[in-house]
């Protein structure tokens, strides 16, 4: 863990380094918006390939969803300006904004609608919707009309339109391919590129001429590029070398808060911050050894001191303890004898050894996996701390390690519990595969009484937490930066949606 002295240090020698940068020839540019992450040859800007921190960043300046949900986890119309179901819930029927245009001024009708959902749907294309939309085939979508499009599906589905906002359902023209996107991203969103081409260390956007929402975007242009290092970024900042930071490490904001030159904003809740481990695979397999992982825990310290007091403590699920969806309100306790206890019945009686990979590709996660190495040896456990780079940890490591640090955009538990959780998941970080769990995410699906939806949900977080592969410690809240010239950024509670249509700079 860095300590507040040496940030300090790191901070001011950042700051001088990025400001000589400026002064030796930096030219009059578009504002500078960075992410924590800037992936070299795995960047995408197509919507279907999307799971670097980075890429949802280029994705959500360029294209758009039929709907979205807002902080308070509310469905808000986009593409689709309302939608009503039959009476079962079980055919939903979408009515178009019109007057809509892509990038290349082409119109936008049902046909982009259809074809971009199939498009997500097909298991060949790479898409993470499965994962999300399992309940529906590439044929129960179809065009009524040029402005009408119709889910037919075999059972009630009653939050289809807060899953369709998932982020892998952005609307692309109808027939545009993979390789077509990434040289050429044509979407209806505030936002063009003229072409884009992988490992590119910035990207440039321009606002869109024939965007559909009068007076948007408020900024003529934006330049996207990434910093990895916690403090580097904030320095960048300090400097004036950027303008927006969609994110930014409690360590960081400490040093940020007191500058008049810098605007703070806060989402309400945040980003679940994970240890996930393969539950197919020695020592993870067994149950009591996943219990004695979690009951090392102390999350109130964890909070304090991963985070520095930044978020709320987790109960090993991905909804945050506040949200009334949640199974439980108190974190979990830890238990240090009861671990020592579960682990010497497992076959460890003189402690175990693991190795966790882990990475500052996301606020915190290096932080967080280094307070749990401390933790874990009160109990015996020694966890051996592999830390890899930045630019190359999702794809190198995540999904490959049987366990490792990990973070996900907050979402409503519909989305939450099924995005990496459901047996065909595209991103099986647990490797959890339950039929139990599953038929009460389908329950809950059908389930039109609100309450008893939330009923179902609650037990689908229980079962998780107690038997599944996920720590969830603690959850870190979105904290956005921001120079005092700019406005406009308001972060919202799931990193992977960012509106960018309302940020400009004097």
């Amino acid at each position: 863990m860095r300590s507040v002295r040496a940030v300090a240090t790191m901070l001011g020698m950042a700051a001088m380094c990025a400001l000589s940068l400026q002064e030796a020839g930096a030219q009059e540019k578009c504002p500078e918006v960075v992410a924590s992450e800037w992936a070299t040859e795995s960047q995408s800007v197509d919507p279907i390939i999307n799971t670097s921190v980075d890429d949802p960043v280029r994705i959500n300046a360029l294209y758009e969803k039929l709907t979205d949900v807002d902080n308070s986890y509310q469905v808000v119309p986009v593409l689709a300006e309302r939608w009503e179901p039959n009476e079962e819930g079980t055919v939903w029927t979408f009515h178009l904004r019109e007057g809509v245009k892509f990038h290349d001024g082409s119109d936008f009708d049902a046909s982009d609608v259809v074809y971009s959902f199939r498009r997500a749907l097909d298991p060949n294309t790479g898409s993470g919707a499965v994962s999300v939309l399992n309940f529906m085939t590439p044929e129960q979508i179809e065009a009524v009309d040029s402005d009408t499009v119709r889910f037919s599906l075999d059972e009630p589905v009653v939050e289809l339109p807060l899953l369709i906002s998932t982020k892998f359902a952005a609307i692309v023209p109808d027939g545009a391919t993979h390789d077509e996107l990434q040289k050429n991203p044509v979407g209806t969103g505030p936002f063009m590129i003229e072409s884009f081409s992988p490992g590119q260390p910035s990207v440039t956007v321009k606002a869109f001429p024939d965007y559909w929402q009068e007076g948007k975007p408020k900024s003529p242009c934006l330049r996207f590029s990434g910093i990895s290092e916690p403090i580097s970024r904030a320095a960048a900042l300090l400097s004036g070398q950027a303008d927006l930071a969609v994110a930014i490490d409690p360590v960081a904001i400490k040093m940020l808060e007191d500058d008049p030159n810098i605007t703070l904003v806060q989402s309400p809740s945040g980003t679940v911050m994970t240890l996930s481990m393969w539950v197919d695979t020695p020592p993870f397999d067994d149950i009591r050894v996943r219990r004695a992982l979690k009951l090392v825990v102390d999350r109130q310290q964890m909070l304090d001191t991963a985070l520095i007091g930044y978020g709320e403590t987790g109960s090993d699920n991905p909804i945050p303890p506040s949200s009334a969806e949640a199974y439980r309100t108190e974190p979990i306790q830890r238990d240090v004898e009861k671990a020592k206890e579960l682990l010497k019945e497992a076959g460890y009686p003189d402690g175990l050894e693991i190795d966790l990979y882990t990475s500052d590709a996301y606020p915190s996660m290096l932080d967080i996996a280094q307070v749990y190495k401390e933790m874990a040896v009160d109990a015996g456990i020694k966890v051996n701390l592999i830390t890899t780079p930045a630019e190359s940890y999702w794809e190198e490591i995540w999904l490959k390690k049987p366990f490792v640090s990990s973070s996900w955009g907050g979402r409503a538990a519909a989305e939450a519990l099924s995005i990496a959780y459901r047996c065909d998941t595209a991103y099986p970080e647990t490797h959890w595969c339950r039929e139990d769990f599953e038929a009460l995410l389908d329950e809950a699906s059908r389930t039109i009484d609100p309450e008893k939806r939330r009923e179902i949900y609650k037990e689908a977080q229980r079962v998780l937490a107690e038997e599944g592969g996920v720590i969830v410690p603690v959850f870190l809240p979105i904290v956005s930066a921001y120079r005092s010239n700019c406005t406009g950024y308001v972060p919202n509670n799931n990193i992977n949606n960012m509106d960018f249509r309302q940020f400009y700079c004097e």
